[in-house]
């Protein structure tokens, strides 16, 4: 089983160091991730980031009331950014190794 960070780690990664170098600008930077953003945060936290990991088979949609699940078109959304995301993310991630503690 392939475990898939919801975070994208990986470019982000490829994308911060280039960018501390002064390799990438402020707004390549910036407009990357946007779209992820834009999406986990369009209804009331934590439903969207909920309903991702439920996509990626990492966890479940459930919310407790006063929340409600999300709604269609929130994951129909998340299911393209996601996979834009992902098909960016695994090359990177494959090839880089990023060690959480030493």
């Amino acid at each position: 089983m392939t475990h898939r960070p919801l975070v994208p780690g990986g470019s982000m990664t490829a994308l911060v160091t280039p960018f501390q170098g002064g390799e990438v600008d402020e707004a390549a930077f910036r407009d990357l991730p946007a779209p992820l953003h834009d999406v986990l945060f369009s209804e009331t936290n934590p439903v969207p980031l909920k309903a991702a990991l439920a996509i990626l088979k990492l966890g479940s949609d459930h919310v407790r009331l006063p929340l409600l699940p999300a709604n269609q078109s929130t994951r129909e959304r998340l299911r393209g950014v996601m996979a834009r995301v992902m098909s960016l993310e695994e090359p990177v991630a494959a090839q880089t190794y990023h060690a959480l503690a030493n």
